[in-house]
């Protein structure tokens, strides 16, 4: 299993870099939860960018509330969600394609088309759910590469994406 590891620091603003560090000592997934439950309330810059980086989180239930309060926020910025698919680990470029494909960010659309082509399984099936909620010529393009792809999970939810974009049924 990947560790979480922190992100480059320089990258980040000094209040989400603390954030990150102090998650980053708690051990207990509870009291994670807790502590992003009530940053996800605030509506400040900040707390955004902390969400992105969360994503790396190693619990999945931690991660999943990540994703709910990133799903929430009335806007998000496209280039935090294609730094986040740019960094380790994949289960965090999973969690982002998923928010990036239930926020519809066309503008994720060169991030997503990179993720398209990257080791893990799980990302390359994630880029095509996503591509397949964004929808749009480009996004076809690259469910039309991935229908190719080597596994078969991604190839299924590269037919499923194309037949829901485009209303055209593969059989």
């Amino acid at each position: 299993m990947d560790e979480h590891r922190p992100p480059d620091e320089t990258s980040l603003s000094p209040v989400c870099r603390a954030f990150v560090f102090k998650l980053g000592l708690t051990p207990d997934k509870t009291k994670r939860q807790r502590i992003i439950a009530a940053c996800v309330k605030v509506r400040l810059a900040w707390v955004e960018e902390l969400l992105w980086e969360m994503l790396a989180d190693p619990n999945e239930a931690v991660r999943a509330l990540v994703v709910r309060g990133l799903c929430g926020r009335p806007a998000l910025r496209a280039d935090w969600a294609v730094r986040r698919l740019r960094q380790p680990p994949w289960y965090a470029r999973s969690s982002a394609l998923s928010v990036i494909g239930l926020r519809r960010l066309r503008e994720a659309l060169p991030g997503i088309g990179a993720a398209a082509g990257d080791t893990n399984v799980d990302v390359r099936r994630a880029a095509a759910e996503a591509l397949g909620e964004i929808g749009g010529e480009e996004a076809v393009r690259l469910l039309v590469r991935l229908k190719k792809d080597p596994s078969p999970y991604v190839r299924a939810a590269a037919e499923e994406a194309i037949e829901k974009t485009s209303g055209v049924r593969i059989t």
